[in-house]
């Protein structure tokens, strides 16, 4: 799914967007724990059907594919005020959620802005950290400004000086 949000006003709206599935999908998983009292069964349903509902695209999901794509939206939704306040220049910027080519943020002007996303209980699990900045810098060598942009309960909302590895990418936490 590809997003494209020129004004930071546009955010806000979309983040009640997400709160909206997320509420549905907890109501979901309370009819399902109260009606089912087989644990085993409890969690089949929320892997392999379509009990919740996409953050941002009114159509069903699994529960674990909504966890991943809400906690990647609200990163970068929440990452856009800082671009915007940091990059007036990018014309806005396109979100890239889900299985859509090219960066999770990207400017709207081509070559200002590119960005990765995620969140994990640590930035280091998966290698996630270290694939997103080398994707950054495979993919957009000339890029004026990159990012990567992720939510960890063990991090600060600040810029991570001590994960940069890459030169001229820069990694933030965000709180989401």
């Amino acid at each position: 799914m590809i997003q494209t949000i020129h004004f930071l006003a546009e955010v806000e709206p979309l983040l009640a967007q997400v709160r909206s599935a997320a509420d549905q999908t907890a109501q979901a998983i309370r009819c399902l724990v109260d009606a089912e009292p087989d644990g085993i069964e409890v969690l089949r349903r929320m892997k392999f059907t379509e009990m919740a509902r996409h953050p941002l695209a009114d159509r069903p999901l699994n529960l674990v594919e909504q966890i991943n794509q809400t906690w990647t939206c609200l990163v970068s939704l929440k990452a856009l005020p800082f671009l915007f306040e940091r990059h007036p220049e990018a014309g806005g910027f396109r979100l890239n959620l889900g299985a859509a080519a090219g960066t999770d943020i990207e400017s709207v002007t081509p070559g200002a802005v590119a960005a990765e996303t995620f969140a994990a209980v640590n930035p280091s699990n998966n290698r996630k950290l270290v694939k997103d900045l080398q994707k950054l810098a495979r993919e957009c060598p000339d890029a004026r400004a990159r990012y990567v942009f992720f939510a960890s309960p063990k991090y600060r909302h600040e810029r991570q000086h001590k994960l940069e590895c890459v030169d001229g990418i820069e990694v933030w936490g965000i709180d989401v």
